[in-house]
């Protein structure tokens, strides 16, 4: 009798069980607070601050690192459109001082390379409440999950409003 050996792997749990990528966006903090997600399947969150009517920067971090020329920078990262230098100053010294990473620039980016990374609800609502604050400005949570099943998208197992999600499609496969 011939025996396969069919072993827990991506490929073959992939033809099993199908896994997507969900972005569920425009969150408030408070949705935030009352999700469950598996912080093993976040893989990227976006804090963005309004400040005008085109006025605006963002904070974020992705679990693969953020592109930076042809490399991965790992760490903490920010986006700004039409703000003043001295904000972005300001908030990169609020974030540098938080979380460490040596400071690199490219156009209208800015990476805290090794600085502290971190993707659980209370450590991104806590940052979103403080940038909200001291910036004075509302802001839009972003998260961005990987490997999840038809069922937990079904059964909204991370607790987030149905109508702030996203599929993304195509496959997990890189």
């Amino acid at each position: 009798m011939l025996k396969f050996n069919i072993s827990s792997h991506y490929y073959n749990d992939n033809l099993v069980y199908p896994q997507m990528r969900v972005r569920y966006w425009r969150l408030s903090v408070n949705d935030l607070l009352s999700s469950t997600y598996p912080v093993e399947k976040a893989n990227h969150w976006d804090i963005k601050c309004l400040q005008g009517e085109y006025e605006h920067f963002g904070v974020f971090w992705f679990r693969y690192g953020t592109p930076f020329d042809k490399e991965s920078i790992n760490g903490i990262c920010f986006y700004y459109n039409d703000i003043p230098q001295d904000k972005v100053q300001q908030l990169l010294d609020f974030l540098q001082q938080k979380y460490g990473g040596r400071v690199l620039f490219r156009q209208s980016r800015v990476f805290l390379q090794g600085s502290r990374e971190f993707n659980d609800k209370n450590e991104i609502a806590n940052l979103a409440n403080e940038i909200s604050i001291k910036f004075n400005g509302p802001i839009e949570i972003t998260l961005e999950f990987e490997r999840v099943t038809p069922e937990e998208q079904e059964k909204n197992t991370f607790n987030f409003p149905a109508g702030k999600a996203l599929p993304i499609a195509g496959s997990e496969e890189a």
